[in-house]
């Protein structure tokens, strides 16, 4: 408004007998006009400082949180420096697996009530724990803007890990695809049950269709009677996956049987390659993190030379 838009008004008020408008500040110009596209400001992304891997399932009781609780040990003995991201919102239970009690939860952390440092875990073998909450519908439906906020936070851990595993919630809901999408590597777990395989392929679909470039999942079969069952699961998949999705390549990281030894573990909440070391289950679960192992240190050598990977706590705060 021009200043003699202004003097308009103060006269129009003074003639009518009406108090005259009174403004304690300029006139805020509007930056654009109608139908105008604003610029976006541009977000520079920071190379990655470590290592994301998610760990999903197309559907649940696949197995995944145990698999991913046993691989955080695993990793963590080896000297690395381990978080395990439970990102099922709201059905967390990686605490349970570990045999620990948290004392706060993602939904504190969002609210403001504590501290992430306050809020992290440290579990068996050293591997730390950042726990999600338990029961609420709330946190399970995170909007783009809150996962911006808690990403935010998340990333001022990065400097502290060398290898960050996020524990999906199963399905493909939107809000489970935004954290799907930025990692550095995805880990598919499935069972050989003709519906877990279908849930599996749907999730690889809806992530191979937003991406022009080839996409790599690795995969696990879990929960397998034994390498056979295992074999002509895998079959089934690739199958399918050749003739719909040309862009999607599925590697075999290995086969986990479900057997009384990985039973009684989860009935002790001690994750098995802790409770029963000798046990096949537990050779299953270390041959498949040799392989990731060797994948990362790949990653590393890359990273530190190239630094081509970008944060994956950036990209999901760009996300937003």
């Amino acid at each position: 408004m021009s200043s003699r838009s202004f003097d308009l008004v103060r006269e129009t008020s003074a003639s009518s007998g009406e108090p005259a408008f009174s403004f304690e500040s300029e006139p805020v110009a509007v930056p654009f006009e109608f139908g105008e596209e604003l610029a976006r400001p541009e977000f520079s992304i920071p190379p990655a400082q470590c290592k994301v891997i998610a760990i999903a399932s197309g559907k649940g009781g696949t197995g995944k949180t145990t698999f991913t609780t046993n691989l955080g040990i695993t990793f963590s003995r080896r000297g690395l420096r381990v978080l395990i991201l439970d990102a099922d919102f709201g059905l967390a239970n990686d605490h349970l697996l570990l045999g620990l009690e948290p004392k706060g939860d993602i939904g504190d952390v969002l609210a403001g009530r504590l501290p992430l440092q306050d809020v992290l875990l440290t579990g068996p073998g050293g591997v730390k724990l950042l726990p999600g909450g338990m029961g609420s519908s709330q946190l399970s439906n995170l909007e783009p803007y809150e996962i911006a906020i808690l990403s935010r936070e998340l990333g001022s851990l990065e400097p502290q890990f060398d290898l960050v595993l996020v524990d999906m919630a199963a399905g493909i809901a939107p809000a489970n695809l935004r954290w799907l999408r930025p990692a550095h590597e995805t880990v598919l777990v499935t069972n050989p049950e003709v519906t877990a395989l279908i849930d599996a392929y749907g999730l690889i679909k809806c992530i191979a269709q937003e991406l022009p470039e080839r996409v790599e999942f690795n995969l696990v079969l879990n929960r397998v009677k034994d390498e056979e069952e295992a074999m002509a699961a895998l079959k089934k998949l690739r199958g399918v996956v050749a003739k719909h999705l040309q862009n999607v390549r599925l590697n075999l990281l290995g086969y986990v049987p479900f057997d009384r030894y990985l039973l009684h573990s989860i009935a002790i909440q001690e994750p098995v390659v802790i409770s029963h070391p000798r046990a096949f289950v537990t050779s299953c679960l270390k041959g498949i993190e040799q392989k990731l192992h060797a994948r990362f240190r790949a990653w590393e050598k890359r990273q530190d030379r190239t630094a081509e990977s970008p944060s994956y706590f950036a990209r999901l705060v760009q996300q937003g």
